[in-house]
């Protein structure tokens, strides 16, 4: 049972930064687009940043549903 809780909360939390940053990397692209972006290959570069943050924070936010795990296990196994 302790597995599926640990995979719940790597997943949740996974999803939950990817989503955040997905939200976040939106206007930020467009306002690149819009203000800075010269050329098409400067528009492939931002493309590229952005799936290379995303993937980084879908890594980072399943490393936090870890920790959040860990954390909640201690507190519940102490009560």
């Amino acid at each position: 049972m302790s597995f599926i809780i640990r995979v719940f909360f790597v997943i949740a939390g996974a999803i939950g930064l990817g989503f955040a940053f997905y939200k976040l990397i939106g206007p930020v692209s467009h306002w690149y687009e819009s203000n800075l972006a010269k050329s098409d290959d400067d528009l492939g570069r931002a493309y590229m940043v952005a799936l290379t943050v995303q993937v980084v924070a879908l890594f980072a936010g399943g490393w936090l549903g870890e920790l959040v795990f860990r954390r909640w296990r201690r507190r519940w196994c102490e009560a």
